[in-house]
């Protein structure tokens, strides 16, 4: 029987660099794109300019707003595709029957001699020391929400890099970055 622990990743640390990172990159690429577009063309810009409100939105914006407003999308519709197959698979966790201590209609638990070498379906929990959140998270281990957002995330933003940084500097940067967001994603899936 494996023992409950927490999660390596937890979730809000699993947010803040799926989140903040990928965005404050993308954000980070436009405003220099911009620059080096402007430097090009020497003010002579022949694109769309757009205004609100009495205010000309500046091309990065405009930019970071399509790839931040689809990379956003990409992150709910993976989340409710990992949500879905949840729930419906409903597969159980290493670490069910540390945190659900079964107990049959008789009364005896998985430990009896009665239940060894048994495919139990009929039970309740008896959940001692376990919370509700607890009992229903035990329940679901397949797929991974943590290395679906991930992987997602992390997948994106090498791809958005690979689009989008062009810079001549360093012909091996954008690779390194690359490979270390994928390690990112990695290590979050090896972690579960």
């Amino acid at each position: 029987m494996h023992p409950f622990k927490d999660s390596t990743i937890k979730s809000w640390m699993l947010y803040v660099i799926g989140l903040l990172i990928p965005i404050g990159v993308m954000l980070l690429v436009e405003i220099l794109q911009s620059r080096h577009n402007e430097r090009i063309s020497n003010g002579n810009s022949t694109s769309r300019r757009y205004v609100f409100m009495d205010y000309e939105i500046p091309d990065w914006m405009l930019e970071a707003y399509k790839k931040i407003g689809i990379f956003g999308f990409g992150v709910l519709v993976t989340q409710l595709t990992t949500d879905i197959a949840k729930y419906s698979i409903g597969r159980l966790r290493p670490h069910f029957f540390a945190v659900c201590q079964p107990i049959m209609p008789d009364g005896t638990t998985c430990a009896s001699f009665l239940n060894q070498n048994k495919y139990i379906m009929d039970f309740h929990c008896n959940g001692v020391g376990s919370t509700e959140r607890m009992l229903k998270e035990a329940r679901l281990s397949f797929p991974s929400g943590h290395s679906s957002f991930s992987f997602f995330t992390m997948v994106y933003l090498a791809m958005y890099l690979q689009s989008r940084m062009t810079w001549q500097g360093s012909k091996l940067l954008r690779h390194f970055l690359q490979f270390c967001f994928i390690m990112v994603a990695w290590y979050t899936a090896l972690s579960r």
